[in-house]
């Protein structure tokens, strides 16, 4: 499966506002430097490539499939399935049931099995504001550290503690 972002999110989980009130930065000199921490803590968590393993704020997502082989199992959980395109016309409708078995969409097809297909769905919390205050005051504690301390510290560096501690019940684990 080929996951292709479709509509990207309408603004990170944070805002540079924020960031600066929770860093008692008063100036704007370094906004540029604080928005590349605040766009690399979002790629760090949010997306398909993200720790986290879920959307943060509402995006459109496309999964291309070369053939359906059995169930399809979408990549993030709070999914909402926008369509379903079956790219060979010839094969005619498929049907699919729609299931959720550990929190996650899985698309189950009734017939129609070898085709190439392309799912399109929307996935995510909502607005900035409906990201869970957890993900965004570890984001805010993140963007901070790095703001604070921007020296390298040495190799296999842990997370603070409180980020770890307030990203951990939204983490969800790929098997």
């Amino acid at each position: 499966m080929r996951l292709v972002l479709v509509t990207p999110p309408a603004a990170p989980p944070i805002m540079l506002a924020e960031v600066k009130a929770h860093a008692r930065v008063s100036h704007d000199d370094e906004d540029l430097l604080l928005q590349h921490y605040i766009d690399a803590a979002t790629a760090w968590l949010d997306g398909p490539a993200g720790i986290l393993g879920r959307c943060l704020v509402t995006q459109t997502w496309r999964a291309e499939v070369d053939a359906i082989s059995g169930p399809i199992r979408l990549p993030f959980p709070d999914t909402v399935i926008d369509s379903a395109v079956f790219i060979d016309p010839a094969g005619g409708d498929l049907v699919f049931d729609l299931r959720w078995p550990d929190r996650l969409p899985v698309l189950i097809p009734r017939k129609g099995l070898g085709r190439p297909a392309a799912i399109t769905f929307t996935a995510g919390y909502g607005a900035p504001a409906e990201v869970p205050a957890a993900i965004r005051q570890a984001m805010l504690l993140l963007v901070t550290q790095w703001y604070e301390h921007r020296q390298v510290t040495g190799t296999g560096t842990a997370l603070p503690f409180a980020v770890e501690a307030l990203l951990a019940p939204y983490r969800r684990i790929r098997l």
